[in-house]
């Protein structure tokens, strides 16, 4: 069985047999909690399968190609032999708190870039990976 934690809420990752750890993108960086949870939980993340994902471009460039971790993920992928990564489209609506997220959307350059059906296709590629 799969469960979503948000990663500050998780005291230990004993309990599961494999780790997905995604975070959103902020100026070339994870968010601070991914990072957190993974320095935090270092040792038993090498232990078990991992997967690594990413949430943020705010327009359709996730859907049309693939693109890479940001260094500092490539970085964590490597040192605990992650075995994939994907970097899906983010979401900024109006009501996103931090005088970054408003500048953008009074830019016009929020809204939802998520595609579900590429999200819930990669979700079932690790499900698949687990059970052969």
């Amino acid at each position: 069985m799969a469960r979503a934690r948000p990663a500050h809420a998780v005291p230990s990752v004993a309990a599961y047999d494999a780790v997905v750890v995604g975070g959103g993108l902020y100026s070339g960086h994870w968010h601070k909690d991914a990072r957190r949870f993974v320095r935090h939980h270092r040792k038993a993340l090498a232990e078990r399968p991992l997967w690594f994902f990413s949430s943020g471009p705010l327009d359709a460039s996730a859907g049309e190609r693939d693109i890479p971790p940001v260094p500092g993920v490539k970085k964590a992928m490597g040192r605990l032999d992650a075995r994939g990564h994907a970097t899906f489209g983010g979401c900024l609506e109006q009501g996103a708190k931090g005088w970054v997220a408003r500048m953008i959307l009074r830019n016009e350059q929020g809204g939802d870039f998520r595609d579900f059906d590429r999200i819930r296709a990669w979700a079932a590629r690790i499900g698949r990976e687990l059970t052969e």
